[in-house]
């Protein structure tokens, strides 16, 4: 894929808008397939590799952000392998109960990595997903119909949504689906779905971004009260593309990326968007922070377990902007009395992970 050819549409490019081009990543074998970030780990990218044949399979990569803005600028390594994920297409995802989830391709099935390391697969044409999926997504905590598993097939061109259980071991059971809504002729062959975080330029109502393959575009579309795109409320926000594909809202800055399958294989990224919202991190947070006191005047003590070190702070506000970062705090102690009074997200990174924790400061 040549970048020459791509065009930010007027309206985006007059709300703010810009693509940058991130290149293609070392040791990940083409073509590529879905990607995601894990909330609790921003510094990693996982990614599909030979996607949609017998040896796909999805990779880590270390990911290089900016020390001011956090935007993703690179890679700070090679792509190591991850799990076997055969026919691996443009869906991928972390659950928030940790298991991944990913689409294959042409089997029209859901796979899954368990969080015991399990793997399985779901056929999806019994329940009445027309073949074959190529994409899903688990609709975020502030978006309309948030919790919702939305569906896409590739060949039909047809979101769905489809009610699940969750088995005693993580897994995900899909039924049939309850409501469907054909992108055809609008957003045809999709492969990413990603939703728009709140407030950003240029989506006066809750919105998704979708990668439609077959028409080389990237697509935006207001929702509806589940989750669906609405057709009529269609716009083109970036067109000459080929093999668009996946997507992936970043978590810590709002950023839009997707991969490209075939040609040149790379990992593309649009800014402009809102930081997610920190009430939003939350909900998918894997490990909660303990803090005292809750409510605070200012004085802030972290605790965390003896083994691990907290070797950075942030704390957001409820707009997920980031409005205090430090290093290595002296006894666990944060001290927000320059803040004023509200609700913030404290964030500690350790080397187990993200811990997170709501603080009123008052």
């Amino acid at each position: 894929m040549g970048l020459t050819a791509q065009t930010l549409t007027t309206d985006f490019v007059n709300a703010g808008y810009a693509i940058t081009d991130l290149g293609s990543i070392t040791d990940l074998p083409t073509p590529y397939g879905g990607l995601t970030i894990r909330p609790s780990s921003p510094d990693t990218l996982y990614i599909g590799g030979t996607a949609n044949q017998p040896g796909g399979a999805v990779y880590k990569v270390p990911l290089v952000r900016d020390a001011v803005t956090q935007q993703i600028t690179g890679f700070a390594g090679p792509a190591v392998l991850f799990a076997a994920a055969a026919n691996i297409d443009g869906g991928l995802s972390f659950a928030p109960n940790g298991t991944m989830l990913y689409t294959r391709y042409s089997m029209n099935e859901l796979g899954q990595l368990l969080p015991n390391n399990t793997a399985l697969s779901i056929p999806l044409t019994p329940l009445g997903i027309s073949s074959s999926v190529g994409s899903h997504v688990l609709v975020p905590a502030g978006s309309p119909g948030a919790g919702n598993l939305i569906m896409a097939s590739y060949s039909a061109s047809v979101m769905y949504k489809v009610p699940f259980t969750i088995g005693v071991d993580g897994d995900y059971q899909p039924a049939a689906p309850t409501a469907s809504v054909s992108v055809n002729s609008l957003a045809s062959g999709p492969e990413g779905i990603a939703y728009v975080p709140t407030g950003s330029a240029g989506f006066p109502n809750p919105s998704m971004v979708v990668s439609a393959y077959s028409f080389g575009k990237i697509v935006v579309f207001e929702v509806d009260a589940d989750g669906l795109p609405v057709p009529s409320t269609a716009r083109d926000m970036i067109t000459g593309l080929s093999g668009a594909e996946g997507a992936l809202i970043d978590p810590l800055t709002g950023d839009f990326l997707f991969s490209t399958f075939g040609g040149s294989n790379r990992v593309i990224r649009v800014s402009g968007f809102e930081a997610p919202s920190a009430l939003a991190e939350i909900a998918f947070a894997a490990e909660p922070l303990s803090v005292s006191p809750n409510p605070t005047e200012g004085p802030l003590r972290l605790t965390i377990d003896a083994a691990v070190t907290i070797e950075a702070v942030e704390v957001l506000d409820m707009n997920g902007r980031v409005v205090v970062r430090t290093g290595r705090l002296a006894d666990d102690r944060l001290d927000l009395s320059a803040l004023g009074s509200g609700v913030y997200v404290v964030r500690a990174f350790t080397a187990k992970g993200v811990r997170l924790a709501r603080v009123m400061r008052q």
